[in-house]
């Protein structure tokens, strides 16, 4: 009994003296610090035979060479490394470290004004008041806060969220035509002279004999000779036109946010459906498509004196001259002006996002072979036709931060307001003149 009461104090002994040596080994262990996404070669005096790693997700351990061992950075975090020696008795320990990437920029955030209220840990996160997202971004990048954002990102960014962006749409457009022609037929009678309007029928004669104009649109000079018995037509046209389109949409949106805006209307457009109309099987619904000024956009604040926008502005409407006539229901055509543009600019700098200017030039020319060649009397074998079209379009977005309205201001007036509580008796809207009301006289 006493022989193995002695052996075992003597193993008691043994694991009471290496619990301690295990802890002081793991205590002592060499650290290896490895970049996460980075590796490192750790070379060995010794040849080593076979590497070992506690957690493979966050270092990923290889023999490289004959004394050569490989450590990659998979993953943030700590994890143990053993490594067997040729002809070794115990393998060494080391304890792997996985660090964010160092980055050059940590010294600048130290020198940058605006992080000042920032607290930026590399490796951690974010955290403090940024005064705009140029700042935020250069943060981020010090703290090597990845896309996914596994880092954690405690940061205010003190901005203005709401903008408030106007869009003016100017167009003008400049036509001039020229027309000019003449027809005669022989014929007999009494002389008279008739003067026409665009479109009016020539006037017969007593023979019943008439004479077609050259333009039916222009002014018609008929001219009936009998003693020479001859009937004319003279058509002479100038015309001017001047158009002039203007739309200033205003619309305010979250920074980030897409809004929309249309103010305008739909026009149904008829669509078979279940085969060809021919064919008796088929069925017609409506289809309706918006017309008028839309706009969308998103803002996106930088800073509080720069914004960045995405904005799309486009203005349509119904063209019936191009449209098409199918099943006796006629479609229209739509004339758009549209763009989509991205842009940077500070609060209340305006930008002219778009611009056209066109010019249409088109001469027409119908003559009577070689009699329409000669000179000065040639004028009376050939019909001229002379059209220009000149247009200018131009875009111009304006955005500006804004705040909402304090509870309980007194608000502007709006359009028409004075209006609410109109209503004349029968004599005053008989005897009173509303046209010299401001809003009648506009």
């Amino acid at each position: 009994m006493k022989i193995y009461k002695k052996m075992v104090m003597a193993l008691l002994s043994c694991l009471l003296l290496a619990a301690p040596l295990q802890a002081s080994a793991q205590a002592n262990a060499t650290w290896i610090t490895v970049e996460l996404g980075l590796h490192k070669i750790i070379r060995d005096s010794q040849a080593v035979s076979r590497v070992a790693t506690g957690d493979p997700a966050i270092a990923d351990v290889t023999v490289g060479g004959l004394h050569d061992v490989l450590v990659n950075g998979k993953k943030i975090g700590v994890t143990s490394l053993t490594v067997w020696n040729r002809g070794a008795k115990h393998p060494r320990e080391f304890r792997v470290q996985v660090v964010p990437p160092r980055l050059p920029t940590a010294t600048a955030v130290q020198n940058d004004p605006e992080l000042a209220q920032a607290q930026v840990n590399p490796g951690q996160g974010v955290t403090g008041r940024l005064p705009n997202l140029t700042a935020h971004r250069r943060a981020k990048l010090a703290a090597a806060i990845p896309k996914d954002g596994e880092l954690a990102d405690g940061s205010d960014v003190a901005l203005e969220t709401q903008v408030q962006t106007q869009v003016k749409i100017a167009e003008i457009s400049r036509s001039t035509a020229q027309r000019f022609g003449f027809n005669a037929i022989y014929s007999g009678g009494r002389t008279r002279a008739v003067f026409g309007n665009p479109g009016s029928a020539p006037t017969l004669n007593e023979t019943g004999t008439s004479v077609l104009p050259p333009f039916n649109e222009a002014f018609n000079l008929v001219i009936d000779s009998a003693s020479s018995k001859l009937l004319g037509a003279l058509s002479m046209l100038e015309g001017k036109g001047l158009a002039r389109t203007l739309a200033e949409p205003t619309l305010v949106a979250m920074s980030g946010q897409t809004a929309t805006y249309l103010v305008g209307g739909e026009f149904p457009i008829p669509v078979v459906q279940g085969g060809s109309s021919s064919s008796g099987n088929s069925s017609i619904t409506i289809e309706y498509k918006e017309f008028g000024v839309r706009l969308a956009l998103t803002p996106t604040v930088l800073a509080r004196n720069r914004i960045a926008l995405k904005v799309a502005p486009e203005v349509s409407d119904l063209d019936f001259n191009a449209g098409v006539t199918s099943g006796g229901v006629t479609v229209p055509a739509l004339l758009v002006r549209r763009t989509e543009t991205s842009i940077e600019l500070g609060d209340g700098e305006s930008f002219v996002i778009s611009g056209l200017i066109s010019s249409n030039l088109r001469r027409n020319v119908d003559k009577v072979p070689w009699l329409g060649q000669l000179p000065i009397l040639g004028a009376f074998f050939r019909a001229t036709e002379m059209t220009r079209e000149e247009k200018e379009l131009v875009m111009v977005v304006t955005p500006r931060l804004v705040r909402p309205l304090a509870r309980e201001v007194q608000l502007p007036p709006l359009p028409g307001s004075k209006y609410d509580g109109y209503r004349p008796a029968s004599g005053q809207l008989f005897f009173e003149d509303a046209s010299t009301e401001t809003g009648f006289s506009r």
